[in-house]
């Protein structure tokens, strides 16, 4: 079958990017770079992209239509032997409870709370701020080729449709839509990132964002002011074969001395341990009975070794 062959394919993506998040970066990030997924239509003689609204859409399909709770994934499984492909495109919104708002509710602006900086164990695990930091309403991760950002969400503004999202090379702002001068989060980046392949998703009360960085190096804070993180708690997880040519030279170069190093440093210490021996069979044997050395002070020098 088809999917099978797919499936193999995108679980060595899967593989590699470790992360959901990270296998959407990807995916999203080929759609970008060769097709023409992310061009909007500007006319009808505009021969590519698709027109306004359409790619939501698309998206919206393509993820209800294997929701096992959703009515189109049920319809489309009736249809017996049809894969999905002409399922028509959810174009309502699916509202959850929990994203319920009164009016009241939603003109009255959030309190709002600037991230104070001191480690929340009860909200994020360890492996959400990995190589990065934790802050009490943020945390950050990262490997040597990218950074995520997870974000608590207020409860009212758990929903795409609440929130101001605005990601570019050296700057993230997430803010309210109702309330724009509701800041959620906001920072200039320490370093530069690949903002026009980032990608955001909402994950229960979370808003997670995943970007590439521009170059590959290992990132001391997330935002210009944030305190530096304990390079020394870094866990490297990149292959040396996934290093730069000279990069893997140097590496080898430094392997090598060292392995010379240690080979000296071993035969220093055995030499030495011989040594100690001798020295310790002639004390032994300068005050035996009939050494012409006994009763005096001892003396290896006196004594010559062939």
């Amino acid at each position: 079958m088809d999917f099978q062959r797919n499936d193999a394919m995108l679980m060595e993506i899967l593989q590699d990017r470790k992360t959901i998040t990270g296998f959407l970066d990807s995916i999203f990030g080929f759609l970008r770079r060769n097709t023409d997924f992310y061009h909007t239509k500007l006319d009808e003689a505009d021969k590519i992209g698709f027109p306004k609204g359409v790619r939501d859409q698309i998206l919206h399909g393509a993820m209800q239509r294997y929701d096992p709770d959703c009515l189109l994934q049920a319809l489309t499984a009736q249809g017996g032997g049809d894969d999905g492909e002409s399922a028509p495109p959810a174009v309502e919104e699916v509202v959850l409870e929990s994203e319920n708002v009164s009016q009241d509710e939603e003109m009255n602006p959030i309190e709002s709370r600037p991230p104070q900086k001191g480690k929340e164990q009860s909200k994020f695990s360890p492996s959400d701020y990995k190589n990065g930091d934790v802050f009490e309403t943020h945390c950050w991760s990262q490997s040597l080729k990218d950074v995520e950002v997870q974000v608590l969400l207020p409860k009212d503004h758990q929903a795409a449709k609440k929130l101001n999202i605005l990601i570019q090379a050296q700057h993230i702002k997430v803010s309210s839509k109702p309330n724009p001068q509701t800041i959620i989060l906001e920072g200039n980046l320490s370093q530069r990132i690949k903002h026009n392949e980032a990608v955001w998703t909402i994950d229960q009360n979370r808003l997670i964002i995943s970007c590439d960085k521009a170059k590959e190096l290992w990132w001391e804070r997330l935002f210009d002011d944030d305190r530096e993180i304990d390079a020394k708690k870094i866990e490297c997880e990149r292959y040396i074969d996934d290093l730069p040519e000279e990069t893997q030279a140097t590496i080898e170069k430094l392997r090598v001395q060292q392995l010379a190093a240690d080979k000296q440093q071993n035969k220093i210490h055995t030499s030495n341990h011989e040594q100690a021996r001798t020295l310790d069979r002639l004390k032994a044997a300068w005050d035996a009975e009939g050494s012409p050395f006994k009763g005096q002070p001892f003396d290896p020098s006196v004594v010559r070794i062939s």
